[in-house]
C-alpha cells in the first residue's frame, strides 16, 4: 500500500509539472504572439532599415505611415508597390531576401498600420469620447446614452424608447429612456462567467448572445434570445461544453416568463470550443422566418456536412417549425435523430457577427469574419455555399495562406460559391449590422450601416436594386469596440461598445 501511495504521488506530481508547463507555455505563446508574428519580423529584418521601424521613413526610404504610393494603398495595390520595390532593389543589386509568400503578409501589415488599427488588448482598453462628426451627407454629434455594468453583446431598442441589453457574462436587462440601467431580468436564461481574460478576450462557455425583437412585438410581445446553453456533468462530459441555443418569451413585472424553444441541437453538437465563435446572431425577414448564425464551433471539416450546425446559417418560423421549403429539408424519417440538415439554409461560413434583413427588398444580408484580411458583406440565398475554409481573400494568423480546405479534401471550384459583396482586407473585425430606418437621418435611408471591433468604427454601404456596392463611407471612428448597432424608435442610431470589463450605449443625433 506504501509502494502504490508513493507511485501515485509521484504521478500527481508528474502531471502538476506538466500543467504547469503547458500553461506556462501557453500564456508564453499567446501573449508574445504578436511580437513573433512573421510579417512583422520579416518587416523588422527587410525593411525597417530604410522605412523605420514604425514606418516613418528615413533619409533613406519612404514614410510609408503618410505618403501617397505610386499604385495606391488598399492591400491590392500595396502588393503592386512591393513587387515594385524589391524590383528596384534587385536593379540597384541590393536583392532583398523576401519569400514570394510574404508579400500579401507585408502588404496586409503596412495596410493595418497605415489604417491605425490598434492590437486586440489595446481595442479593449479604447474609451469612447464624444464628438461631432461632418460625414458625406449628414452632421452629427456622438454622445453617451448609458454606461453599463459589463461587455455587452446585443441591443434591442423597444418602441417605448427603452432598450433590451444582453450582457455576454452577466445577463439580460433593461435600459431606460433617461439610460439608467435597471436590474437583471429574473428568470432569462443564465449567463456565465468567463473562465479566463485571454488578452482581453473572454473565454468560457455559457455567454449571453443576441437579443431580437419579434417583428410584430408591439402585437404580441416575443423576445427572442439566443445563448451559449451548457452542459458538463449532465452531458457526461468532465469540462464544460456549450452549443447556440434560441428561445422566446416575454417580460412581465420585471420576468422573464411563456418561455419556447425555438431552435436548439442535439448534445452530440456541444462542444468545448468557446463561444467567442459561437454566433448567434438572429435576423427575419418579411414573411416572419428566424434566421440563426452559428459559427465554426467545432472541427473545420464538419463545416460542409450538412447534418451538422456548425459554420451555417440555419432558417426556422417565428415559432420554431422547420418551413419544408428550406433547401436540405428531410423529413424526420429520413435523417438521423441528431441531424440538423432540415434547418440548414447556407453553409461555408466562417464567424458571421452580423444578420439583418433588408427592410426594402426583405433578402437576408450578414458580415463576416476572416481571418487575418477577407472580413466579408455577405447577401445570403438559400442552399448556397459561401467557401470558407476553401476560399477566402485573407491569410491566416502566422501570415501563410489558409490551406484547411485542401487539408480536408473539399474540391469545389470558385464558380460555384457565393462571393463576397464586399471584402474588407485587411481585416477590421466587422460586427453586426442594421440597415438605416426613420427620418433623423434622410440620406442614408436604406443604407447599411455595419460596426467592427478591431477598427473601432462603424461603416456605411449603399447597394443598388440588385445588391451591388455603389458607395461606401467610413462614418466614425475612434469609438471603441462596437458589438452592436441598432436604430431605436426615435430614428436616431444605437451602438453598444465593449471597453475594459464594461460598456456603454452611444447614439448618433444630428446636428443639422
Amino acid at each position: 500500500m506504501a509502494l502504490f501511495d508513493n507511485w501515485r504521488r509521484k504521478a500527481l506530481l508528474a502531471l502538476l509539472v506538466i500543467a504547469v508547463f503547458a500553461s506556462t507555455w501557453g500564456y508564453w505563446f499567446v501573449t508574445t504572439r504578436e511580437a513573433r508574428e512573421f510579417s512583422r519580423v520579416t518587416y523588422a529584418e527587410h525593411c525597417a532599415g530604410c522605412h523605420g521601424d514604425k514606418l516613418q521613413g528615413t533619409a533613406r526610404g519612404s514614410n510609408l505611415m503618410a505618403e501617397s504610393l505610386k499604385y495606391g494603398d488598399d492591400t491590392a495595390s500595396l502588393v503592386r508597390n512591393i513587387d515594385g520595390g524589391l524590383a528596384a532593389h534587385e536593379t540597384l543589386n541590393l536583392p532583398l531576401d523576401i519569400p514570394e509568400n510574404t508579400v500579401k503578409a507585408l502588404a496586409l501589415f503596412i495596410s493595418e498600420r497605415r489604417q491605425q488599427y490598434p492590437t486586440i488588448p489595446d481595442s479593449y482598453e479604447h474609451y469612447f469620447s464624444g464628438r461631432r462628426v461632418d460625414s458625406r451627407y449628414h452632421r452629427f454629434r456622438v454622445e453617451l446614452f448609458s454606461e453599463l455594468a459589463s461587455r455587452p453583446y446585443s441591443i434591442a431598442p423597444l418602441p417605448d424608447g427603452r432598450i433590451l441589453v444582453s450582457e455576454k457574462v452577466r445577463g439580460l436587462s433593461i435600459v431606460a429612456p433617461d439610460g439608467s440601467q435597471g436590474d437583471l431580468i429574473d428568470g432569462a436564461p443564465t449567463a456565465y462567467a468567463e473562465l479566463l481574460d485571454l488578452r482581453g478576450s473572454y473565454v468560457g462557455w455559457g455567454h449571453l448572445l443576441e437579443v431580437a425583437l419579434h417583428p410584430d412585438y408591439a402585437v404580441n410581445g416575443w423576445i427572442y434570445l439566443s445563448y451559449g446553453d451548457r452542459c458538463q456533468l449532465d452531458c457526461a462530459s468532465p469540462v464544460p461544453q456549450s452549443m447556440v441555443k434560441v428561445v422566446r418569451g416575454r417580460i412581465r413585472d420585471g420576468r422573464w416568463v411563456d418561455e419556447q424553444v425555438i431552435w436548439s441541437v442535439h448534445e452530440d453538437y456541444y462542444t468545448v470550443v468557446p463561444d467567442a465563435v459561437a454566433g448567434g446572431r438572429l435576423g427575419f425577414d418579411r414573411d416572419g422566418h428566424l434566421y440563426i448564425t452559428v459559427g465554426g464551433k467545432a472541427a473545420y471539416k464538419h463545416l460542409h456536412d450538412m447534418n451538422t450546425p456548425y459554420g451555417k446559417i440555419h432558417r426556422v418560423r417565428d415559432d420554431g417549425t422547420v418551413p419544408a421549403d428550406n433547401p436540405f429539408w428531410e423529413p424526420a424519417d429520413r435523417r438521423a435523430a441528431s441531424s440538423t440538415r432540415h434547418t440548414v439554409w447556407s453553409y461555408g461560413h466562417r464567424t458571421t457577427q452580423g444578420l439583418e434583413g433588408h427592410p426594402v427588398s426583405g433578402a437576408i444580408w450578414s458580415s463576416e469574419m476572416g481571418p487575418r484580411g477577407g472580413d466579408e458583406i455577405n447577401r445570403i440565398i438559400g442552399g448556397e455555399n459561401y467557401g470558407w475554409p476553401l476560399y477566402t481573400n485573407g491569410l491566416d494568423y502566422d501570415s501563410t495562406e489558409i490551406d484547411i480546405g485542401e487539408d480536408l479534401g473539399l474540391d469545389f471550384p470558385i464558380e460555384d460559391t457565393q462571393l463576397p459583396v464586399v471584402d474588407f482586407t485587411p481585416a477590421p473585425a466587422l460586427s453586426n449590422l442594421t440597415f438605416h430606418r426613420g427620418d433623423r437621418f434622410p440620406a442614408w435611408q436604406d443604407d447599411m450601416l455595419v460596426g467592427s471591433l478591431k477598427a473601432l468604427s462603424v461603416y456605411r454601404l449603399r447597394f443598388d436594386d440588385n445588391g451591388a456596392p455603389v458607395e461606401q463611407e467610413t462614418l466614425v471612428t475612434g469609438l471603441g469596440r462596437v458589438r452592436d448597432i441598432e436604430m431605436g424608435a426615435d430614428g436616431l442610431v444605437y451602438i453598444a461598445l465593449e471597453h475594459g470589463e464594461t460598456g456603454s450605449i452611444v447614439r448618433l443625433v444630428p446636428t443639422e
